[in-house]
C-alpha cells in the first residue's frame, strides 16, 4: 500500500516545471469547489488536492515568442481574472497578449511561433480574500506548523500569489517602501540636527531657530509616515489573534513605541537633561535601519535573500554552542578576576563584570600580553592567556565560524520558496487591514477564477549556460566534422579519424618497444622485444 505522504514533508523537486508538467487536461470533467467546501469536506487531504488537482490544463495554442516574452517581462507565466473556469482561452488570452504586449517594449532579437500553455485554478473564489482564499487558510496552517514552506510554490497557490501581487498587493508594498523611507530620511535628518539642539529652550523659544523648525517638522513627517504601518499592525494583530506574537512583531511594535516616546519627550520638552532621549534616539537609529532589511523578503531576484529570516535560522542552530561558548568565557572571566584580586589598578579584572567584557574583547582581537607581563604573577598569567587564545581563537571561535557557514547555507537554500511564502505574509498582512466594504469595492481583484498561461518550457531554446570551448565542441559534434574543414565530406572524415586511430597504435607499440630495449640493454639475458620488428613493419605498411 502506498504511503500517504506528511503534510509537513516538502512537496516540490529541484525541477520548477515538473509541478506544471504533471498537471491534468480537462476542467469540465472535474465540478467548482471553494476552498472552505474543501476544508469541510475532506481535511485529510487538502494539500493533496491543491497539489494534484489545484490546476488544470485548458488546452495549448501558438503565439509569436516576442509578444509572449513582452507580456512576461521578468515573471514565469501570466496570470489572468475570469468569471468562469470554462473559457474560450484562445481568443480571451490573444486579446490579453494583445493589450499588455502594446504597454511593454522590449528587444528579442527575432520571433518565431512558440507553444504557450493555457491553465486555470481549479479552486473557485481562491483569490479571495482573508478566509474565504487560499492564502490564509495556508498560511494559519503553516504558522501552526501542519505544513510545509513547500505548498506555497505548488501551481494553485503560485498563480493566486501573482495575481493578488499583480491587481494590489504589490503596489501597495511599494507605497509601504515609499512611506519607510520618507520615515527613514526624516528621523535621519531629526537625529543630526538635534545633535546641536539647546536642550534648555522651550518648544516656541526651539521653533525661532531654523533647526529648530527643521528637527520638529521631521519629527512629524516621521509620525505620519509611521501611520501605515502603525494601521498594518493592528489589522495584523486583530486577524492573527494569538498566532501574532513573535520576536520580529515585538521589534515593530517596539519601533513605533520609541517613535511616540521620542516625539513626546522632544515636543513636549519632557526629561531633556537626564540624557534618556539621546538613548532612545540610538536605539530607534539601529531599529530602523535593521527594519529597512524587511523589503528584501519580496523584493530583489533570485540571488538575494532575506537577512533577518537567515540570520534567525542561523541563531536558532547555534544557540546551544553560543551557550558553550559563554559559558567558557565565564569560567575564564572569573579565573582572571581571581588572579588579579591583588592587581586593582587593572580595571579590566577590577569585577567579573569587566572580566567578561574583557573576554570578549580576547576572543576577537587577542590578548594583550603588556597587561599579563605587568601583573603580579605574570607567569600564571601567560599560561592562562596562551589556553585562552588557544581555545577559543583558535578552536572554538574556528569551530564557530564553520557551523555559522553550515548553518547560513541551509538558511538560504530554497530561496524562491521562502520568498513566496513572505509575499503571502504581505498579502495576507495587507488584506487584513482592507475593511470588507473597501473589498467590495473591488470586485477585479477578487474574481471567482485565476486562468494562467505560460511557455511550453520545451518549445523554448534550451540552456545554453556552459562553458564557450564546450559549446563549440558540442557544435562540432553535432555537425560531425570536429576537427576539419566544413568542407569536408563525411567520408574523408572517416578516413581522416581511422588513420589518426592508427597512428596513435602505431605510437604505443614504438613506446613498448623502447621501453623492452632499454630493458634489455640493462638485463642482457633479457630477449629483445619482438615487436620492435613488428612495429617497423607495421609502420613500412601504412607508408
Amino acid at each position: 500500500m502506498e504511503e500517504e505522504p506528511i503534510d509537513t514533508e516538502p512537496l516540490l523537486v529541484p525541477d520548477e516545471h515538473v509541478a506544471w508538467d504533471a498537471v491534468e487536461i480537462g476542467a469540465a470533467q472535474q465540478p467548482a469547489i471553494t476552498v472552505q467546501q474543501l476544508i469541510q469536506q475532506d481535511p485529510d487531504h487538502v494539500i493533496r488536492f491543491i497539489a494534484q488537482k489545484g490546476v488544470v490544463k485548458l488546452g495549448e495554442f501558438k503565439v509569436k515568442d516576442a509578444v509572449m516574452l513582452k507580456a512576461m517581462g521578468k515573471d514565469d507565466f501570466l496570470v489572468l481574472g475570469h468569471d468562469y473556469r470554462d473559457i474560450d482561452y484562445e481568443r480571451v488570452w490573444r486579446n490579453h497578449l494583445s493589450k499588455v504586449s502594446h504597454d511593454k517594449s522590449a528587444r528579442t532579437g527575432w520571433s518565431r511561433q512558440v507553444v504557450v500553455e493555457a491553465f486555470v485554478v481549479n479552486i473557485k473564489n481562491a483569490a479571495a480574500p482573508d478566509e474565504k482564499g487560499l492564502v490564509n487558510p495556508l498560511l494559519d496552517r503553516y504558522n501552526s506548523g501542519g505544513c510545509h514552506y513547500s505548498v506555497f510554490g505548488l501551481p494553485a497557490v503560485q498563480a493566486v500569489l501573482q495575481f493578488k501581487w499583480e491587481t494590489f498587493a504589490g503596489k501597495m508594498v511599494r507605497f509601504e517602501f515609499v512611506c519607510f523611507l520618507t520615515w527613514l530620511i526624516a528621523f535621519s535628518v531629526f537625529m543630526l540636527v538635534f545633535q546641536d539642539e539647546d536642550i534648555s529652550l522651550s518648544l516656541p523659544q526651539l521653533l525661532t531657530y531654523p533647526s529648530g523648525i527643521v528637527t520638529v517638522v521631521c519629527e512629524i513627517l516621521a509620525l505620519v509616515a509611521m501611520a501605515p504601518f502603525v494601521i498594518i499592525e493592528l489589522g495584523s494583530m486583530q486577524a492573527y489573534a494569538g498566532g501574532w506574537l513573535s520576536l520580529w512583531n515585538a521589534l515593530d511594535v517596539f519601533t513605533y513605541s520609541l517613535q511616540v516616546a521620542i516625539s513626546v519627550m522632544h515636543l513636549g520638552r519632557l526629561y531633556l537633561a537626564s540624557g534618556w532621549l539621546s538613548v532612545l534616539v540610538a536605539f530607534q537609529c539601529v531599529l530602523l535601519w535593521f527594519r529597512l532589511n524587511y523589503f528584501s523578503r519580496v523584493f530583489g531576484g533570485s540571488s538575494s535573500f532575506s537577512i533577518i529570516e537567515s540570520m534567525q535560522q542561523v541563531v536558532v542552530d547555534i544557540r546551544f554552542y553560543l551557550l558553550y561558548l559563554l559559558l567558557m568565557m565565564w569560567g575564564f572571566a572569573c579565573a582572571y578576576c581571581v588572579l588579579f584580586r591583588r592587581d586593582q589598578e587593572h580595571e579590566q579584572f577590577s569585577d567579573v563584570g569587566h572580566s567578561m567584557l574583557t573576554m570578549f574583547t580576547f576572543a576577537l582581537g587577542g590578548v594583550d600580553l603588556d597587561v599579563m607581563l605587568g601583573s603580579s604573577n605574570p607567569e600564571a598569567s601567560i599560561v592562562l592567556s596562551l589556553l585562552y587564545q588557544f581555545a577559543m581563537g583558535t578552536v572554538l571561535m574556528s569551530l564557530l565560524t564553520g557551523i555559522m557557514a553550515q548553518s547560513m547555507l541551509k538558511a538560504t537554500a530554497h530561496e524562491d520558496l521562502k520568498r513566496l511564502l513572505s509575499k503571502a505574509q504581505a498579502v495576507d498582512e495587507l488584506e487584513s487591514t482592507i475593511p470588507s466594504f473597501i473589498e467590495r469595492m473591488m470586485p477585479r481583484s477578487y474574481p471567482p477564477y485565476v486562468h494562467v498561461l505560460r511557455i511550453d518550457p520545451q518549445a523554448m531554446d534550451g540552456d545554453h549556460g556552459d562553458e564557450p570551448e564546450s559549446m563549440w565542441h558540442q557544435q562540432a559534434i553535432a555537425s560531425g566534422q570536429e576537427g576539419q574543414p566544413l568542407g569536408a565530406s563525411s567520408g574523408a572524415a572517416s578516413e581522416l579519424s581511422v588513420k589518426a586511430l592508427m597512428d596513435e597504435v602505431l605510437d604505443l607499440k614504438q613506446q613498448v618497444a623502447q621501453l623492452t630495449d632499454l630493458l634489455h640493454t640493462a638485463v642482457p639475458s633479457m630477449p629483445p622485444s619482438p615487436s620492435s620488428h613488428a612495429s617497423r613493419g607495421l609502420s613500412e605498411d601504412m607508408e
